[in-house]
C-alpha cells in the first residue's frame, strides 16, 4: 500500500536498507535509547533457556505449543520475506509498506509473540507466562517505540503518513477488506514479491535458537 506521492518517496539511506533487510533498525543518530533497547536481541535468550530447563512438558503441550509457535515464525518469516525485498527500495527509494506491513505496522510483532506462547504452552511451566508478558511489555514500552522513532526521522512525512494509514498491531474490518483488494491487485501487477531467501537468511540464528529450545524441551519429555 504505497503512501502517495513524493512523500511516500522519501530517501532511504543504502545503510538503513541493509540494516532492515536484515531485522534491524539503523540506530545513528538516536539519543537516549536505553539500555533495554540496546539488549534487546539478548534479554529473551536467557529467559527461553531457563524455561527450557524447567519445563515438564508432555506430548499433549509439545504438539500444542509446536503448532503456536510454527504460526508464529511463519509470520515472522512473512514479514522478513518483504523486508528483505530491497532492490526494489534501492531503486525506487521508497518505505515498505505492502505485504504484511500494509496490513499493520508491527506484523514480526505477532510473531515474537506467537513464538513466545508457543514455548510457554510446550513448556507446561507458569512461570513462562510471567516471562512472556514481561518481553511483550518491554516490547511494546521500549522497543516500538524507539524504532518507530527511527523510522520517523528516517522517512519523516513519509512516516507519519503510513502511520495515519495502517494500524500499529490490529487492522479493523475496512482496512482488513482494503489491503485485500489491493493485495490481490499487486499480485496480479507481479510487484513487491514476498523474497524467500532473504526471509531464511534474515530468520537463520532465530530459527537454529528455535530448534535448540524444541530439541531440550523434548529430551525434557523423553527423559
Amino acid at each position: 500500500m504505497p503512501i502517495g506521492g513524493s512523500v511516500g518517496r522519501d530517501i532511504m539511506t543504502r545503510k538503513s536498507i541493509t540494516l532492515r533487510s536484515r531485522g534491524f533498525v539503523d540506530t545513528h543518530g538516536i539519543e537516549g535509547k536505553g539500555l533495554i533497547y540496546r539488549l534487546r536481541t539478548l534479554l529473551p535468550v536467557p529467559l527461553v533457556l531457563l524455561i527450557a530447563l524447567w519445563s515438564e512438558p508432555t506430548s499433549a503441550s509439545l504438539w500444542r505449543g509446536g503448532i503456536c509457535l510454527l504460526a508464529g515464525e511463519l509470520i515472522r518469516l512473512w514479514s522478513a520475506g518483504y523486508l528483505g525485498g530491497f532492490q526494489v527500495s534501492l531503486r525506487e527509494a521508497c518505505l515498505v509498506t505492502w505485504g504484511p506491513y500494509g496490513l499493520v505496522r508491527n506484523p514480526s510483532a505477532w510473531g515474537t509473540l506467537l513464538v513466545g506462547l508457543g514455548i510457554a504452552v510446550m513448556s507446561r511451566w507458569w512461570a513462562a507466562y510471567l516471562f512472556l508478558i514481561g518481553l511483550a511489555v518491554v516490547g511494546i514500552r521500549y522497543v516500538i517505540p524507539v524504532e518507530e522513532a527511527l523510522l520517523r526521522q528516517e522517512f519523516g512525512q513519509a512516516y507519519a503518513a503510513y502511520c495515519q494509514a495502517v494500524p500499529s498491531y490490529l487492522p479493523g474490518r475496512r482496512h482488513l477488506q482494503k489491503w485485500l483488494r489491493e493485495g490481490r491487485e499487486r499480485a496480479q501487477a507481479a510487484t513487491r514479491h514476498f523474497q524467500g531467501r532473504a526471509a531464511l537468511l534474515a530468520e537463520g540464528s532465530m530459527l537454529m535458537f528455535l530448534a535448540g529450545v524444541i530439541a531440550a524441551m523434548v529430551v525434557q519429555w523423553l527423559f
